[in-house]
């Protein structure tokens, strides 16, 4: 029996983690704060302490050795440092913030992260400035500490990047943008460019399998970094459609430009400062550990939504970044289409323009067919 230890546990990818691990045979422990116990979790042990701090992780762990030690949550350097060489295999989440552009999209040229998103595109640098109000330099310095531990042979080290994850207890419930909308009775919501842009996504499910597969295979994938994400692509306006049909009624979407969005960046990581599409390419992960989805985007969006209807009083009180004002939303619309309105005379010469535009025939009409 391999004994695993996982870090965290209890977010949304942490039971299908775990329930996996068990149906492999492995002997699982969790490491957490204790704060977020969940109902119907496996019997497992628990250790409790602060996974974000170095005497709390030598506290909680100890001597304790472990075949394979899985970090979803805490401090990963901190972890890293305390198992070297008390593990043969260690397996760390980061994400696609570490990418040069994907956070400040002015940092690449031309604009943004280059597409699709390979595993060898460049990377931020470990003292890159504050931007958005998040500091990605120490995503890449932690990336860099796991992989050198593991060139040193303190481990084998791999890396899992996640996209934007959905799921139940996921703490950046972004469904509920569009769930409160459709409780609340709302019958329209905003989103920046008509929610044109694209992003990665993966269902909690999916990313635990991910995970799970570079546990089956840690000869394979110890020293590689894979991109996690679904098999399905969607526009933010498509996301918000399905969210909000799986919530129980189609929802008008009405766009704004993304200057003005206001509450139409709520939907996003960055508040809509980011690249707008950014699509990770999965080949990696598909040819070397042989992942395929285990839940569609349809079936893992439904499930988000039902949990998050059943939760929703908790989720009232913890609410996101949208602040849910309906009232400023209905005049942040009507001045825009006040707006618009006034605009309307210095557009027709354009409109009129492509109307006169030529049509080149083709090879059917050509031939006089």
């Amino acid at each position: 029996m391999r004994e695993t230890l996982v870090v965290g546990g209890t977010g949304p990818t942490g039971l299908p983690l775990v329930e996996g691990l068990l149906a492999r045979g492995h002997g699982v422990t969790v490491f957490h704060t204790g704060r977020h116990e969940i109902a119907g979790f496996p019997d497992v042990p628990h250790l409790h302490g602060n996974p974000f701090d170095e005497a709390g992780i030598a506290d909680a762990l100890g001597e304790r050795t472990f075949e394979t030690v899985i970090a979803t949550y805490g401090r990963v350097r901190l972890l890293a440092r305390h198992f070297a060489h008390r593990c043969e295999h260690f397996v760390a989440v980061g994400g696609v913030p570490v990418y040069r552009g994907y956070v400040n999209p002015a940092e690449n040229f031309p604009y943004g992260v280059k597409l699709p998103v390979r595993d060898d595109h460049p990377r931020v640098a470990v003292d890159a400035p504050r931007f958005a109000g998040y500091h990605v330099g120490p995503i890449r310095a932690a990336e860099d500490f796991v992989f050198g531990l593991g060139a040193e042979g303190a481990f084998g080290a791999t890396y899992l990047r996640y996209p934007t994850i959905y799921g139940p207890r996921n703490p950046y419930a972004w469904e509920w943008n569009v769930v409160r909308r459709v409780l609340d009775g709302r019958p329209w919501m905003i989103l920046a460019d008509g929610g044109h842009g694209v992003h990665s996504r993966a269902a909690a499910r999916n990313a635990a399998e991910a995970v799970l597969l570079a546990v089956d295979k840690p000869a394979v994938a110890r020293g590689n970094a894979y991109h996690v994400a679904d098999d399905e692509l969607v526009t933010f306006r498509q996301w918000a459609e399905l969210v909000s049909r799986a919530a129980g009624t189609d929802l008008e979407i009405r766009s704004l430009p993304a200057e003005l969005a206001g509450p139409g960046t709520a939907v996003s990581a960055f508040g809509g400062q980011e690249s707008a599409c950014c699509v990770l390419d999965t080949t990696r992960l598909r040819e070397d550990l042989g992942y395929r989805d285990v839940v569609s985007l349809r079936d893992g969006l439904g499930e988000t939504v039902r949990w998050m209807i059943e939760n929703e009083e908790a989720l009232r009180r913890t609410g996101t970044t949208d602040p849910f004002d309906y009232a400023a939303e209905d005049e942040l619309m009507r001045a825009y289409q006040e707006m618009t309105r006034a605009l309307e005379p210095y557009t027709e010469p354009f409109r009129a323009g492509i109307s006169r535009m030529a049509v080149p025939q083709t090879a059917k009409g050509a031939g006089g067919a």
